[in-house]
């Protein structure tokens, strides 16, 4: 009988203390499951209420002054000079005797005229020198209009159109602007660029032939957001982004490409038009999370 009672003692005493632990650990589930929907909305976060606006991409290469007419006159047959009328230098119309030759024993005064109006930037002969078939007579140079050259990335040529405005900076400091006259269709195959040319009005001859320049070209507008860099992060795949949040207010990130980086900001692609984009604590959120947002509305820009 004290026997039956002690395993009756010991059966009620396991019962209860599993009733205890089961208790215990529904208290203890409870809680994590509020600390993790605590955690889930814990977060605050500024965020900027940003509207897209019109911007055009600004490219910019270095390049160089280009003369578009300049050409080595040759003669056409052999013969000893006779002539030069006009010195280096010198201004010439089109049909001007250039070099006057003469051939023995033909008794013939063949002449090398100016294809075009220009300039005689170098006279290579002189009388009494022989001018063979080829032969260089002088180089020929028409500076108005002068060409500016840069080549564009494979990455950027789409954005270039014909007779959009482009700037140029000369290795002077003087700065002219243009229009891009020529884009190229066929890659550099060295260094997959494309050939762009941009026509500047030169009559003073101010501008000369080969010097360097920074080209700006402004590419067509699309739809752009201005932020600040320091908010970019990179995304679990290694691309360039920000985080956002949408209309629940959870975290989402978004990849973005740099359409133009300026003093005062960085304008950037990829992104709605109307877009909440997190500016602050986005370093201690993670995708998908419930967040608290304070918001800003984007300034005029």
């Amino acid at each position: 009988m004290k026997i039956r009672r002690t395993y009756k003692t010991a059966a009620i005493t396991f019962v209860l203390a599993f009733l205890w632990l089961l208790s215990g650990l529904l208290v203890n589930n409870e809680s994590s499951s509020k600390e993790i929907a605590d955690l889930e909305t814990i977060s605050s976060v500024t965020v900027l209420k940003s509207e897209a606006k019109l911007h055009s991409k600004k490219i910019k290469v270095s390049g160089f002054t280009e003369a578009e007419k300049l050409v080595n006159v040759k003669a056409e047959i052999s013969g000893r000079v006779t002539e030069t009328p006009f010195r280096q230098g010198e201004y010439v119309k089109k049909g001007d005797v250039i070099c006057q030759q003469y051939i023995a024993g033909r008794e013939a005064y063949p002449k090398v005229f100016a294809p075009f109006n220009g300039y005689l930037e170098r006279v290579y002969v002189e009388s009494g020198d022989y001018l063979n078939v080829g032969g260089v007579c002088a180089t020929l140079i028409d500076p108005n209009p002068m060409l500016i050259v840069g080549e564009i990335s494979e990455k950027e040529i789409a954005f270039v159109k014909l007779n959009t405005q482009a700037k140029a900076k000369l290795i002077s400091g003087n700065e002219i602007e243009g229009l891009i006259t020529f884009v190229g269709t066929s890659a550099d195959r060295a260094g997959r660029t494309f050939r762009v040319e941009m026509s500047v009005e030169n009559n003073d001859r101010s501008i000369r032939d080969g010097i360097s320049a920074a080209i700006t070209i402004e590419a067509n507008k699309v739809l752009a957001h201005k932020v600040s860099p320091a908010i970019l992060m990179l995304g679990d795949e290694g691309q360039l982004g920000v985080r956002t949040v949408n209309l629940n207010n959870e975290v989402e990130f978004n990849t973005i490409e740099i359409l133009e980086d300026t003093l005062n900001g960085i304008w950037i692609t990829g992104l709605p038009q109307t877009s909440r984009i997190i500016t602050l604590g986005q370093e201690y959120v993670f995708l998908g999370q419930t967040v608290k947002v304070k918001e800003v509305i984007s300034p005029e820009v």
